[in-house]
C-alpha cells in the first residue's frame, strides 16, 4: 500500500489533484490506516497512470478520461503493469523508447513513456529519456541508418507528449509574455519546445509558433500581444543573416523587446550581437529568467 505522498510522486499527479478526482469521480477508493490516512493499492496507481496517459496522450479533459474508463472497463486491460519492466533505469527506458519508436509502434513508446513519467520527475523524463533518444534517432537518420519515415515519426510523437504539458502547465497572467519561433527555413524545433516548456514551469505564457514561422506579421503581432521576450531557435546557420535582419527590423520598432536565441546554428559573432542573449547552455536558462525577463514585469 502507498501514501498519497508516494502516489503523487509515482504518478507524477499533484495530491491535490487526486484528492479532487478521488472526491469527484469515485475512480479510486483508498483504504485508511488506524490513524485516518489514505492509503492506495497497485490498482488505484494503475488507474491514475492510465488517466493521465490518456489526458496527454489524446488532449482530453479528466471527465472525459473517466468516461472512457469507466464506459470500458476492458480498457483497464490497457494499463501497463509495473512489473512488466524489470529494468526501469533511464538506459533501459531509452533502449526500449528507442526500439519502439523506430519500429513505429505508437502504442509501445507511449507505454514506456508513460511508465518513465510514472517514476520519475517530467523534467528529467524530458531530458535523460525523450531528448536522448531523439538526438540518437536523428543521427541515426543522418547517417543513413533509419528512414525519412522513422525519424519524422519518431519526431512527432515525441514534440506531441512535450505540447501536451502545454495544457497542463498554468500560466501567471502577471508575469511577462514570450514568443517562441524557428524562423523560415528552419524545421528543427525540440530545443525551442524544451526552453518553452522551462518558461511555462516558471508561470509564463508562452506563444509558441513552432517551426518554419514566416517573418511577415511578427512584429505586429508582438505589439498587438505585448510580447515582452522573442525566443527564437536556430540551427541552421543558413538562416542567420536573415533572421539578423529581422531582428535589426523589429528591435527599431519595438525596441524595449528582448531577444534571445539558442541552437547550434549561432555563430560566435551573431551571438555577441548587443541586441539579443545567446543561451549556449541550460545552466544559463535560470540567469536569463532571473535577471532579464523579470525585470520587465
Amino acid at each position: 500500500m502507498y501514501t498519497i505522498k508516494k502516489v503523487s510522486e509515482l504518478v507524477g499527479i499533484p495530491t491535490v489533484t487526486i484528492r479532487a478526482w478521488e472526491n469527484r469521480y469515485h475512480i479510486i477508493t483508498p483504504q485508511r490506516s488506524e490513524g485516518g490516512h489514505r492509503l492506495y493499492s497497485e490498482a488505484d496507481i494503475q488507474i491514475l497512470r492510465w488517466l493521465k496517459s490518456e489526458m496527454e496522450t489524446k488532449d482530453l479533459k479528466i471527465s472525459e478520461a473517466v468516461r472512457m474508463l469507466k464506459a470500458t472497463p476492458e480498457s483497464n486491460a490497457s494499463i501497463v503493469p509495473i512489473d512488466e519492466f524489470t529494468d526501469t533505469s533511464y538506459q533501459s527506458l531509452g533502449v526500449r523508447l528507442y526500439r519502439n519508436l523506430v519500429d513505429l509502434e505508437t502504442e509501445n513508446a507511449n507505454k514506456a513513456i508513460d511508465l518513465a513519467f510514472s517514476l520519475y520527475h517530467y523534467e528529467e523524463v524530458i531530458h535523460k529519456l525523450m531528448i536522448p533518444t531523439l538526438f540518437q534517432i536523428g543521427s541515426d537518420w543522418e547517417s543513413g541508418k533509419l528512414t525519412v519515415a522513422q525519424e519524422h515519426f519518431s519526431s512527432e510523437l515525441i514534440m506531441q507528449r512535450f505540447t501536451s504539458f502545454f495544457r497542463l502547465l498554468p500560466t501567471n497572467p502577471q508575469l511577462p509574455r514570450v514568443l517562441a519561433f524557428c524562423p523560415e527555413g528552419e524545421h528543427h524545433h525540440i530545443g525551442l519546445m524544451v526552453f518553452s516548456l522551462f518558461l511555462r514551469r516558471k508561470g509564463i505564457e508562452v506563444i509558441y509558433l513552432g517551426a518554419d514561422t514566416p517573418y511577415s506579421g511578427l512584429i505586429q503581432l508582438i505589439k498587438r500581444k505585448q510580447i515582452a521576450a522573442a525566443a527564437i531557435s536556430l540551427t541552421d546557420r543558413r538562416h542567420q543573416e536573415a533572421l539578423n535582419g529581422w531582428i535589426q527590423s523589429c528591435h527599431e520598432e519595438v525596441p524595449n523587446l528582448s531577444f534571445v536565441v539558442g541552437g547550434s546554428g549561432v555563430d560566435e559573432i551573431f551571438a555577441q550581437s548587443s541586441r539579443l542573449i545567446y543561451l549556449a547552455e541550460e545552466l544559463d536558462w535560470d540567469a536569463w529568467f532571473d535577471h532579464v525577463l523579470l525585470k520587465q514585469v
